[in-house]
Parts: C-alpha cells; sequence; structure tokens
C-alpha cells in the first residue's frame, strides 16, 4: 500500500509541476508500474489541480494595482472578443500543448469564464491523458 501512495504521489507531482505536466506524469506512472486506470486518475488529477488554483485564485491576484496593470498590458480587445467567442474550442485544443498553467493565465487575463474553462481543461486533459496511455500500452505491447 506505501509503495503505491509514493508512486501515485509521484505521478500527481509530476503531473502538478510545470512544463513536466501530462507529457511526463502519464510515461512515468506506466515506467512506475501502476495501473491504467490509477495512471490515468493521478496525472489528470495532477495536472488538473494548477487550473483550479489559477482559475481561482486569479481575482485575488489582480487586486493588487501593480498586477492588475501589468496583465492588462498583455489584453488587447481583439484577441478578448476571440476568446469570449472561441475559448472553450481554444481551451480544449491548446491545453495539453501549451500547458495547463500558461493556458490558465492566459484565458484569466482574457476574461474568460472560470466555470467554463475549467470544465473545458478537464475534459481536454483528461482526453490526452487516456490517449497518450493507450498509445504508450499500444506501443509497449507492440516491442514486446
Amino acid at each position: 500500500m506505501y509503495d503505491y501512495l509514493v508512486r501515485a504521489f509521484s505521478v500527481w507531482f509530476i503531473g502538478f509541476f510545470p512544463w513536466a505536466e501530462i507529457y511526463v506524469a502519464v510515461p512515468a506512472g506506466i515506467g512506475m508500474g501502476l495501473d491504467f486506470f490509477s495512471v490515468i486518475f493521478w496525472s489528470v488529477f495532477g495536472n488538473y489541480v494548477p487550473a483550479v488554483l489559477i482559475a481561482r485564485s486569479f481575482d485575488v491576484i489582480i487586486r493588487y494595482p501593480a498586477a492588475d496593470r501589468l496583465l492588462k498590458k498583455f489584453v488587447s480587445a481583439r484577441a478578448k472578443t476571440k476568446i469570449e467567442r472561441h475559448g472553450v474550442w481554444a481551451t480544449l485544443l491548446l491545453t495539453p500543448w501549451l500547458g495547463v498553467w500558461a493556458m490558465a493565465v492566459t484565458v484569466k487575463m482574457f476574461g474568460m469564464k472560470s466555470g467554463r474553462f475549467l470544465w473545458a481543461s478537464f475534459v481536454s486533459i483528461l482526453i490526452y491523458a487516456i490517449v497518450l496511455a493507450f498509445l504508450i500500452r499500444q506501443g509497449l505491447e507492440f516491442f514486446s
């Protein structure tokens, strides 16, 4: 049981850590010998936590005038309109590629509602983790 918890926490932490995220968490979990569902659960859970943290804390951060001014420098009206119109699709497609940390800050800067971002990022992370784990498993079976 202790061994499973150590491996599960490791996969969770790798999924949480920026730049590693789901790309490293899924293969690491498979390499550690976790079962398919544990790899998916812990890597998605670890990768989704930053989305929740950023979405919930962003409003607190922009209450500080210096942070608000800094972030507003990066926002254009045109980009904000596009995010409002296509934000869910952009989140679904780009979260695995750009990373959940970058996407969370970006869509919040452009005014996307937290609820829309959170469900879209969760679906995106989950689908990507399942596909990645399946492809790795198929590759391992092919070469063994």
